[in-house]
Order: structure tokens, then sequence, then C-alpha cells
């Protein structure tokens, strides 16, 4: 069977983002887990509710968000490392050919930092992506360019 276009998307921004940034090969989809220490940095992609908004009798926009934890372990200035690999994995996807084919209007609508104190300072920054993508009625599995 094939995937949603949500899935599809999400599939391609972990697969572009892995060996991409800082995170290198630390991206995760939808972990639960706690992160060890030493396994940061990391980037856990998370899918989001999606709405659809119908377009007469033949298609609909459907708008597919996703939040993307940015998780930093680090002796101080958390915020500010946290905030570079974020700018780094926002980079990476506005470049991305192929998720731009995937839907349009690719934007971080939001963050979310975080810090918490232990052995090293945690920085966590969840930032809020969306894009739409146009499909046809009854079809969640391909977008109409």
């Amino acid at each position: 069977m094939t995937a949603s276009v949500v899935e599809q998307i999400l599939a391609r921004v972990a697969t572009v983002l892995t060996n991409a940034t800082d995170a290198a090969d630390r991206v995760e989809r939808g972990r639960v887990d706690a992160v060890a220490i030493d396994d940061q940095p990391t980037l856990n992609i998370r899918r989001s509710g999606s709405t659809e908004e119908p377009r007469g009798d033949k298609g609909g926009v459907l708008a597919v968000a996703w939040d993307i934890e940015h998780l930093v372990a680090v002796d101080d200035a958390w915020e500010t490392a946290v905030d570079a690999l974020h700018m780094q994995v926002h980079a990476v996807l506005a470049a991305d050919t192929t998720l731009a084919a995937l839907g349009r209007g690719l934007r971080c609508s939001g963050t979310d930092p975080q810090g918490d104190s232990g052995e090293r300072v945690i920085g966590r920054l969840t930032a809020r992506y969306q894009m739409q993508v146009f499909i046809r009625p009854g079809d969640l599995t391909r977008a109409i360019n």
C-alpha cells in the first residue's frame, strides 16, 4: 500500500536531515524515550495534526504539520546552541527540492524552547513546521502539482 502524503513528507524530512546537521545520523521519528546526553545533539520528528480544506468537488488543500525536537547537551548557552541547530535544520529543509515538490508553502510556524538542568544543561527547541498539499478527494496518497 502506498504511504499517505503526510508520511511521504515526514520520511523525506528525516532522510534529508540525516547527516546534514550537527545531529549527524541522530535523526529519530516519533521517539518517546529520553535521549542520553552522549547521544546529543539529536533531532526527533513527530507527526502533528493535519487538516483538509475542500476546494470544490475536485480537490482540497491538506495542511500537513509536524514538529521537530532539537535536543542539545551543553555546559552553558543552551539557547544559542539549540538555535544554531534549528537554523541548520531550517536551511536544509528550505533548500530541498524533493521536499518542495511534495507540497507548497513550507514554513516554521513557531518554536517552543525549554531548558533542563542536570549533569549538563539539556536544551530543547520544538519547531512546528507545516506545508500545504493539494489532493483529490478520497486519495491521501498523491499530491496534485
